[in-house]
């Protein structure tokens, strides 16, 4: 019978929900995806999953499906929709590659276009009024951190969570 790794116990420091560093991370995010959302949403009726399709198609036009899963952190049913979704509202076109009919990219319409170049443009005043908040040196330094934070979690994913309990001991992670 396979042994499991140990889950942190007891006498590791207790997670402190409002100081972990994801949790922060996500708050932030998902106050920028309400308000986001709160103009594209009524606009256009759509929702955040084709928000987050329409802008990756936009950085990457010809984009497949897969890739745009990878990109956005949604799973396969999720992209179809979104992509049904934006196809529906006339802001995308899903084309089969002639050699492999499986593989289709995914482009968008001059609609397309136009709409993303308005939330885009709420988008960077968002992130201008964030950006505010802080001294030039500290974006510097939230932009290197923010690398340095996409890259470790990168690596973690791709080792798995297996090898982080077993990196942690049997004491558990903490701080």
């Amino acid at each position: 019978m396979p042994t499991r790794p140990s889950i942190p116990t007891p006498a590791a420091p207790a997670l402190e929900l409002g100081r972990w560093l994801p949790y922060r991370l996500f708050v932030v995010a998902g106050r920028v995806a309400e308000l986001l959302e709160s103009f594209y949403g009524p606009r256009w009726g759509m929702g955040l999953p084709a928000w987050r399709i329409l802008a990756v198609v936009a950085d990457r036009p010809g984009v497949s499906a897969r890739e745009i899963a990878r990109a956005c952190g949604l799973d396969p049913v999720a992209v179809s929709r979104g992509i049904a979704q934006l196809a529906a509202l006339g802001f995308a076109r899903r084309e089969a590659a002639a050699q492999d009919r499986r593989y289709a990219s995914v482009t968008l319409t001059a609609a397309g276009e136009a709409a993303f170049a308005e939330i885009a443009g709420l988008a960077w005043a968002i992130e201008t009024r964030l950006l505010a908040a802080l001294p030039e040196a500290e974006r510097v330094a939230l932009d290197r951190t923010l690398d340095r934070l996409d890259t470790a979690s990168g690596k973690m994913v791709g080792a798995g969570w297996r090898a982080l309990l077993a990196e942690a001991g049997p004491e558990g992670a903490g701080p």
